[in-house]
């Protein structure tokens, strides 16, 4: 199987579009794979690859992009839900990644999401479920801090990878953007994971 690599970053723009960029040797996620179909597939078409998750869009919310998983032959799909596209940061999010003063406490600002080309933050209570009655007296700043290894920002599902078995963790318990991935037969495939309540 064929593997392209396309080094490129990617910019948001304050209306929540994605730019690319020629890449500047920081963080580029995987390129595509070339199993997944170029567009969404119908609800229920055929695929090859069982176990294959691909991911169609520019969102760098998971949520917010389409997903499809092929299992028994079928494509399962996925539409964009939530808060989409990802808004442009609110006033109260730091300028920058590297900025985020991650373990602070942020009191007032909880719930609150930042997107970043790195990745994405938060004001968060890191509960894992709803927020208590007092997440404001407890919530810090945290950012998607993966694994070693791990690309930043999150790759596509069904984009292309090496080290099999790698598990990165994109805030998943923490931020409402989070995801779980894993390297499997070469492409990145979508991680159930469960968090404390």
């Amino acid at each position: 199987m064929k593997k392209a690599v396309l080094l490129v970053l990617f910019t948001i723009a304050c209306d929540g579009a994605l730019f690319v960029e020629p890449g500047d040797g920081g963080p580029t996620p995987d390129a595509g794979s070339s199993e997944c179909p170029s567009s969404p597939p119908e609800q229920g078409a055929s695929c090859d690859h069982e176990g294959l998750d691909c991911e169609w869009g520019n969102d760098p919310n998971l949520a917010c992009n389409t997903t499809g998983h092929c299992s028994g032959g079928q494509w399962s799909v996925q539409v964009a839900f939530g808060q989409c596209p990802t808004p442009p940061n609110p006033s109260g999010c730091p300028s920058s990644f590297t900025s985020v003063p991650v373990g602070q406490l942020c009191g007032s600002l909880v719930g609150t999401t930042c997107s970043y080309q790195q990745g994405f933050c938060g004001c968060s209570a890191e509960t894992g479920g709803p927020y208590p009655a007092d997440a404001a007296a407890i919530a810090t700043w945290i950012c998607e801090s993966p694994e070693p290894g791990c690309p930043q920002p999150r790759p596509k599902l069904g984009s292309s990878c090496s080290q099999e078995g790698l598990a990165c963790d994109y805030a998943p318990c923490s931020l409402p953007t989070g995801a779980s991935l894993v390297c499997q037969n070469g492409a990145w495939q979508d991680q159930p994971y469960g968090c404390a309540l």
